[in-house]
């Protein structure tokens, strides 16, 4: 039984065999410069892809091949005894004559319009250009911007992070300081009959630090050796520890002339900050007290300090200890001596009895400078070793601090402390070198001091700023 369908209304005409024709080309349009040739005939032709049986008898496997179709059927009969039957079957003949049709009328078609088309076609091209350059241009900035948010979402996280990082430093060193300032004993604002200075500046915050032997320093007094003016210069970037000889020979509101640590025994604090505007000309508001124990619990806290003794120090040292100290903190009268001199990691009493040497060199020169030293390695402790000293300034330095400061005041002193951690520091001791002569008055011996002098050399050194050094 034959299963091949009907031939269409063409049936005349031959199946085209693939032989006669310029076989398979490779583009998919029109070729009008190629012609089919066959029997002295010829005409234009085109290209058309069909499917073809790989095997006449299996009519399930196919190969794709582009044949060259004449446009007008008439061409037909030039060739109606050149098509073998097996060629392919009525099916794709029927295609082919469709086809064939159907290319010839589109081809006259396109004949007739080809001027228009052409020009139409040149504008179309030239439109689909300019809209595909649009389209990869925003595409290209979709991608930019699409890059960009992504960096910029990216900087916000990080940024955040940063923020909340340094907030949490910040909550917690706000913490630990309220809690340090807590413990303080806070002392009374007495009256001031001096209250500023000609030497004063927004850029120099000053603190007196004055060392006490008593025991407790809100109930009692006790005496004063130690005058020290800590001060902090943001505009050098220093911080300076200024030593206040104990005796200088100068005017005592209301009480005259005497020693300087007179002041503090006539009128407290108060007066010894009067006293030194007075006659030093700067200012000073704020002071904290501190009693033996609390400096040598400031001491322990930190670690200790390293000092370089000599014999005579190291005997003297242990006098201090033995007659003042230990008993001070309830201890053996011999405990903590040191035997020779050498460099030593000194404890809380060792550097609190050292500092107290008074008669071993050059009497209350070296004494303060000895307080300077250790104060100068007790600040450079402070700058690595702050956490870990908290619990202990609690419980053994705090307690032993008094101030006329405020709490607000305090903090916001605390908060400018990290600032402060790359700072130098320098000594400074008032009156300075060639700016002094030893005198015997009242049976004392005493400092006359050159006051002018010395109030310039602390405008240039605490209070200096490079600016006003520049244009000099």
């Amino acid at each position: 039984m034959n299963n091949t369908p009907e031939r269409s209304d063409n049936a005349d005409l031959p199946r085209p065999r693939t032989d006669t024709f310029y076989d398979i080309y490779q583009q998919p349009e029109e070729l009008p410069s190629l012609q089919y040739k066959n029997a002295g005939h010829t005409a234009p032709i085109h290209t058309q892809e069909f499917r073809i049986p790989k095997q006449p008898e299996n009519s399930d496997s196919f190969r794709t091949q582009k044949l060259e179709i004449p446009p007008q059927p008439d061409v037909y009969a030039n060739f109606q005894n050149e098509a073998p039957d097996n060629d392919f079957s009525y099916g794709a003949y029927e295609k082919y004559d469709h086809v064939a049709q159907k290319t010839s009328s589109q081809n006259h078609k396109k004949k007739n319009k080809k001027p228009k088309k052409t020009a139409e076609s040149s504008h179309k091209k030239s439109q689909k250009k300019q809209d595909s350059e649009k389209h990869s241009q925003k595409t290209s900035s979709h991608k930019h911007s699409h890059g960009g948010g992504l960096l910029k979402k990216l900087a916000r996280k990080l940024i955040w992070k940063v923020i909340s990082f340094c907030l949490t430093i910040f909550i917690i060193y706000s913490a630990i300081s309220i809690l340090l300032i807590r413990q303080l004993e806070k002392l009374p604002d007495g009256q001031r009959s001096v209250t500023s200075g000609t030497l004063d500046r927004s850029y120099v915050r000053s603190v007196l630090l004055i060392g006490t032997d008593a025991r407790d320093v809100g109930a009692e007094r006790g005496r004063s050796d130690t005058m020290l003016l800590f001060s902090l210069n943001s505009r050098t970037q220093q911080i300076y520890l200024t030593s206040f000889m104990r005796d200088a020979y100068v005017d005592i509101p209301g009480y005259g002339y005497n020693k300087l640590n007179a002041a503090y025994s006539y009128g407290g604090a108060e007066l010894l900050m009067d006293t030194l505007e007075q006659n030093y000309q700067i200012s000073i508001d704020d002071y904290c007290v501190v009693g033996f124990m609390g400096f040598a619990g400031i001491i322990d806290a930190f670690g200790g300090v390293d000092v370089t003794l000599s014999d005579e120090e190291a005997q003297a040292m242990n006098v201090i200890l033995q007659s003042e100290v230990n008993e001070l903190a309830g201890d053996d009268p011999l405990s903590d001596f040191i035997e020779n001199g050498g460099t030593y990691l000194l404890n809380g009493k060792q550097a609190l009895s050292y500092a107290r040497i008074r008669y071993v060199g050059n009497a209350d020169f070296e004494r303060t400078s000895r307080q300077r030293e250790v104060m100068t390695q007790l600040l450079e402790n402070a700058k690595t070793k702050a956490v870990t000293a908290v619990p202990k300034l609690i419980t053994s330095a705090m307690p032993h601090l008094g101030t006329n400061m405020s709490d607000t005041e305090m903090y916001l002193l605390s908060l400018r402390v990290p600032l402060s951690v790359g700072y130098d520091i320098t000594q400074v001791q008032i009156p300075a070198d060639g700016t002094y002569s030893p005198a015997d008055i009242d049976g004392q011996s005493v400092l006359q001091v050159d006051f002018d002098a010395n109030m310039q050399i602390l405008k240039h050194t605490v209070y200096s700023s490079p600016e006003a050094s520049a244009g000099q």
